[in-house]
């Protein structure tokens, strides 16, 4: 589409001569006599120029500067004028203006001031939409993504309100996300707007664009938003499988949304769109991560079940004989027949606790939830990857008592059940006279601090700042790249963080710290 440019001048032959030569450049031109018209033409056009005279009657090229500055703010001002004014020219630019140019100018001089506003124009507007987009994919959590969306989308549009709506589990839209809706009500009605616009999909996939006094007939009629409000319902589609469908309002007349807006939208979406593929697929791998880890630890695990549930059967054994004998009359030694029922006890036991620390790994709910304490969940990760660690190295742990933090004990687990086997796997093959693995927890200035370090090769300077970057692996075929990467995210979603620092041939060393409830609240 050519560039739009708006002409402001209340001297008719210099609009004329102007739209002519601009016209004969390619550029599509729109006139208005003075600053009032030309806010009326803003909402319809969206210029991405705009070319004012300074005096004219009603509204001056100076107050008009502002106002085009205020409603849209990537938009391009040049201000032509006669009066060589300091001042003028002054007020001008602090306003916004990209240039001034004086009256009668060279034609050629005004070509070039044109070409150079509208770059920057395209230039802004690309920046904007690269810094939004990185925004989406810097969001590597799938349950905040909607979020970033909405609040990149709102400011990239310069929407009052915005809200992404996506199916629920009854395949019904809902609002993931939203900012700017004046009630729950708006809400519910922009997501009953989203199923007329999904219902007619099989015939119509094009987004629906709705500004008093021209209405779609997919949606009826919008009434209930306000006489003065517009509309636009994007579907976001990938392929024919339905994502969601975003909805952007404005509320006021001079701000109308255009149809050349929709332009823009469509780039926005195609970004939107990538991005919640993106996060799916990056959330579907965080599972299949978990899973592995799981798979990991599992012949460790069948060890570490078969050892107490052959104490058990053996007691039970026992148990089974002296129960027999006392049956026949037999003397039976009641002291050593309850120590047998204990031992059986306590080998359940030891298994109902593997199977509980397996349960709460695999768990997918981590949300979070209330305060729990830490280092039950650092001694469920030391007993899941015990095989793991202890046919490797030597593990030490040196835990602080009462730290407790708020979240899911699971996910929490999981952190240091990757971290444990990283320690371990390091340490394979590794010929250093020392195979540790240490495991401490501190409290400091308000956080639970805990270190997992190795005595292993360590890394090299130049791998660590990429160790947490998704599918970065120093494991060959062997490592999916996507554990510590998850490990972050689980950590910074509870508020915390974790980092490393590692000498080669010295070792490595992981903290990760996370906010811990004061001793005064406990």
């Amino acid at each position: 589409m050519p560039e739009q440019i708006l002409v402001v001048d209340d001297e008719r032959d210099m609009r004329l001569l102007l739209r002519y030569q601009l016209e004969q450049e390619g550029y599509a031109v729109t006139e208005a006599s003075d600053g009032k018209a030309a806010l009326k033409l803003l909402r319809e056009c969206s210029p991405g120029l705009v070319i004012t005279d300074v005096r004219m009657p009603f509204m001056g090229g100076l107050e008009l500067l502002r106002e085009v500055k205020q409603l849209l703010p990537a938009t391009e001002v040049i201000v032509a004028t006669g009066y060589a004014e300091i001042e003028t020219a002054i007020e001008c630019m602090r306003a916004g203006a990209f240039d001034l140019i004086r009256k009668p100018f060279d034609i050629h001089e005004m070509y070039s001031c044109v070409a150079r506003a509208l770059d920057r124009y395209r230039l802004n507007a690309s920046a904007d939409l690269v810094r939004v987009s990185q925004s989406f994919f810097a969001t590597n959590e799938f349950d905040r993504l909607p979020q970033a969306i909405v609040e990149g989308s709102q400011g990239i549009m310069a929407a009052d309100a915005v809200a992404l709506l996506m199916p629920d589990v009854q395949g019904r839209l809902a609002v993931a996300h939203a900012s700017g809706l004046s009630s729950a009500a708006e809400g519910l009605l922009l997501c009953e707007l989203g199923e007329r616009l999904v219902q007619a999909l099989p015939s119509d996939r094009t987004p629906a664009l709705v500004v008093p006094g021209l209405e779609d007939q997919r949606l009826g009629s919008i009434r209930a938003l306000g006489q003065e409000t517009s509309l636009i319902l994007q579907p976001l589609l990938v392929g024919e499988r339905l994502l969601g469908v975003m909805g952007l309002l404005r509320r006021d007349l001079p701000r109308l949304f255009s149809k050349k807006e929709l332009d823009r939208m469509a780039v926005l979406v195609s970004h939107v769109v990538l991005a919640l593929e993106n996060g799916r697929l990056a959330f579907q791998l965080a599972a299949s991560e978990r899973l592995a880890t799981l798979g990991q630890v599992a012949a460790g695990i069948g060890h570490e079940i078969n050892n107490p549930s052959a104490y058990v059967l053996s007691n039970l054994g026992f148990i089974r004989e002296q129960v027999l004998a006392l049956r026949q009359g037999a003397q039976v030694d009641l002291a050593e027949l309850e120590q047998a029922v204990l031992d059986a006890r306590e080998g359940a036991l030891r298994i109902s606790d593997i199977v509980r620390d397996m349960r709460s790994l695999a768990r997918t709910d981590d949300e979070s939830g209330g305060w729990f304490d830490l280092n039950e969940a650092i001694r469920s990760a030391l007993r899941i990857a015990r095989i793991e660690t202890t046919r490797r190295a030597i593990v030490q742990a040196d835990l602080l008592d009462g730290l407790e933090v708020r979240g899911s004990p699971g996910p929490v687990s999981q952190v240091f059940v990757n971290l444990l086997v990283n320690a371990a796997q390091a340490l394979e093959g590794w010929t250093g006279s020392r195979k540790e693995i240490r495991v401490t927890s501190r409290r400091e200035e308000g956080r639970a601090v805990i270190e997992v370090s190795d005595t292993g090769p360590g890394i090299p300077p130049e791998l660590l700042p990429r160790l947490f970057q998704p599918f970065f692996t120093t494991k060959g075929a062997t490592g999916t790249g996507l554990g510590l990467s998850i490990s972050r995210n689980i950590v910074r979603r509870f508020g915390g963080d974790i980092e490393v620092s590692s000498i080669p041939g010295d070792g490595t060393v992981f903290t990760v710290s996370l906010p811990t409830r004061s001793q005064a609240e406990g």
